[in-house]
Parts: C-alpha cells; structure tokens; sequence
C-alpha cells in the first residue's frame, strides 16, 4: 500500500464518509466518483478498476473481523457483527433479512450494524489511513475536493437517481410519486456532489420510512425547489443524525439550503432549495485555485454566480454553456494563455459581446484593449477594484 501520501482528513470526517461510501458499495459510479475514492489506498500492481479494488478491500477487512475460532453461530454475540457486516455489504442482503437470519428484531440489527460499522472504519482508518497521516496538518495545507459548477437539469439528475434506487424501491414495493414541474429547473450545482446529495437523501428515506410511499415534488418558483415527503418512524437514532449532517454538508458546498420538517413520528418533509439559476453569472478563468476561491470570496455577497474554470482548454465550451455576464481572464495560463482565450472568445458569435477583464500581474492594458477586452486589472486584484469595474459594466448597482 502506497503510506506516504498525507491523508487531510480527521477521524471523524472519515468515519462520515466511509459510511456513505458503504452506502453504495454496489453503485460503481458512486465508487468511483466518491470523495473518499481518491484518497483510498488501492493494492499495489491493481488491474480491477478503482471501484472494484475497494469493494476487494472492504470484504476483505470484513473477513478480517471474523471470530477465529468455531463456526458461524448466528445467536452468539461474538460472531453478530461479522455476520451483519458480510452479509449487508458481501451478500448484499437487506435489514429484515438479516435480522431475521439472526433472530434479533430489526430495532437490534440497527444498534449492532452501528456497532459493527464503527468497528470495520475503525480498522480501516487504523490500517489504512491513520498512518499516513503528516505530525501537522494546517488548514490552509488541506487540499479540498474541486468543484465544477454547471447548469444541471434537475429532473435529469433526478431521473438518474431514481434509475440507480429502481431495484431498491421495487423489492421494498414503495410506490413513488410524481409531481414534477412542467419545465425542468436549472440548477448551478457540481453534477457528482448533487448526486451524491440526491443519493443520500434516498438513504435516509429507506432507513426512516414508516410508509412504502415516497412523494416527489419539484418546482421553478420563487426558486429551484426538490422536496422529498413521507410518514417517518419514531426510532431514528445517531445514523440518521450523521447522515442529516452528510446531506447539509454537502448542501452547504453548493450553497443549496436545506429545509426540514421531520418530526420523530409522521410527515416528514425534506427540502433542496436551490440558487436562482437566472441570476447574473460570473464565469472566471484561471488555472491557480487560490485565485478562484479569491473571486468567490470577493463576490460572495453580491448576488452573483461565479464559475470557476480552471483548465483553460475547457474554457469556450463552458462559457457557451452557462452565458455568463462577464467573463474574468488570467493570463499566464499553461497549454493556452489568456490571450488566446480571448481571442477565441471574441470571434465566437455566442460570447463576442460578452465583456471579458483581463488580470495579469503585468497589467498590458493596450494589448488586452487591441485584443477586445473591456477592461484590465493588474494582479493581485484588490476587492474594491473587482467591484468598481463590475459597476461599470452594469454587473452590479453601482
């Protein structure tokens, strides 16, 4: 196993996320695009794909849990947790199932699979992780998972979804319905991170669903809307709380608010809001992260959407996509500078008229102004002079 490579995450933020990615173990996409497959220590030499490397590598610290000696006895304490966990996770067998093959009710299958679920990310952040971890780790040293921002069509992501739980839905004979709006919303949100959203939101309706009925909703106004309703069930315990906290979390990221009205027992109503995708969009171009974030800091309160794109090369076909207002270009970029950008920009009959400023640390105002820009800041750009120009160019009230 490669052991050099620091880990960012703590403990606890492992634990969330190994759970989720339990969750959908058999989902190879959800593997594979999973924010902790990357991070993930595959066998030396693999040839299997990454999602079917660490599904190898869960069943085998699965098997690793198995008592040593006698065999299987489903009424012993000591072999229940290897049994729940291979028979969830290897066999892929359902809750009453094995609480049935066990002879525990299904309230005790929950409170000994968290058991055993805390044992198997305990072992595998011990073996795995935990060593490789560096003696200090600052904030600021963390990598973050990147983000690509993207008009989604909400019902197709949903469709998506609804698609990869068919088989779950069909052998639980829970009748979905639908109420979808007549147009589809578009959302500005990172297309795997709302799926996994989405994915989770489904893992809590099957675990605290009283009723086999799940009702659908979607709507455009006042905002992008997704709103999930069903009869809940009074036990929900510290599963559902962490998997809640899963789902703001990741909302969070993509500044989509969560509602929700769920009591212990009853109607249960969970909510995506969504950012008005018809706001004025901001598209800046440039290949250093800190400088993206930098923007979004400066423009976080100004009611604007701001795409990053930060290999230039993809540039033209996300600025076709999204239509920004104004487009913000770096200039000293790998494999196609700024000024290329530009110039492709400028013949493009979707986007010529689109005004682009141009940020450079050498601030070539005449080149940039030859070459069709509207305006030119010298690098580092300064918060005051991001905002005054956007006033200019009628992006902000001034």
């Amino acid at each position: 196993m490669d052991k050099e490579r620091p880990n960012p995450m703590d403990q606890n933020t492992f634990f969330d996320l190994f759970k989720d990615l339990l969750a959908h173990l058999y989902d190879r996409a959800s593997v594979e695009t999973h924010p902790l497959a990357a991070e993930f220590p595959l066998p030396p030499r693999s040839t299997s794909h990454r999602a079917e490397a660490i599904q190898n590598l869960i069943f085998a610290e699965i098997e690793q849990l198995r008592p040593a000696a006698g065999e299987a006895n489903p009424r012993s304490p000591e072999w229940r947790p290897y049994l729940i966990l291979h028979q969830r996770y290897v066999e892929g067998l359902e809750p009453a199932a094995i609480a049935a093959s066990l002879f525990i009710s299904e309230r005790q299958f929950r409170r000994d699979h968290s058991r055993a679920t805390r044992a198997l990310c305990l072992r595998v952040w011990e073996r795995y992780f935990e060593p490789r971890l560096p003696e200090k780790t600052t904030e600021e040293e963390r990598p973050e998972f990147e983000i690509s921002i993207e008009r989604l069509d909400l019902h197709e992501v949903l469709k998506g979804v609804l698609d990869l739980n068919a088989p779950r839905l069909t052998a639980q004979s829970i009748q979905v319905n639908l109420d979808l709006a007549t147009e589809a919303p578009l959302v500005l949100a990172d297309r795997v991170l709302l799926r996994q959203i989405l994915l989770n939101l489904f893992n809590l309706f099957f675990h605290l669903r009283a009723q086999p009925c799940l009702n659908l909703s979607t709507r455009l106004t006042p905002a992008p809307l997704l709103q999930l309703v069903f009869e809940s069930r009074p036990e929900q315990g510290e599963e559902t709380a962490k998997t809640q906290a899963l789902i703001r979390e990741m909302s969070n990221r993509l500044q989509i608010r969560v509602e929700e009205r769920c009591p212990p027992a009853g109607p249960c109503e969970i909510s995506l809001v969504f950012p008005n995708a018809g706001a004025k969009t901001v598209l800046v171009i440039d290949d250093q992260p800190a400088a993206l974030k930098m923007f979004q800091r400066y423009l976080s309160r100004t009611g604007l959407e701001v795409i990053g794109v930060g290999d230039p090369t993809e540039a033209l076909t996300i600025a076709r996509r999204s239509q920004p207002a104004l487009i913000i270009l770096d200039v000293m970029m790998p494999r196609l500078d700024g000024w290329e950008v530009l110039q492709t920009i400028k013949v493009d009959p979707a986007l010529q008229s689109t005004p682009v400023i141009v940020c450079s640390a050498w601030a070539d105002a005449d080149l940039a102004h030859s070459l069709g820009a509207a305006a030119c800041l010298k690098k580092p750009v300064f918060q005051k002079d991001l905002l005054e120009t956007l006033a200019r160019f009628g992006i902000l009230e001034s």
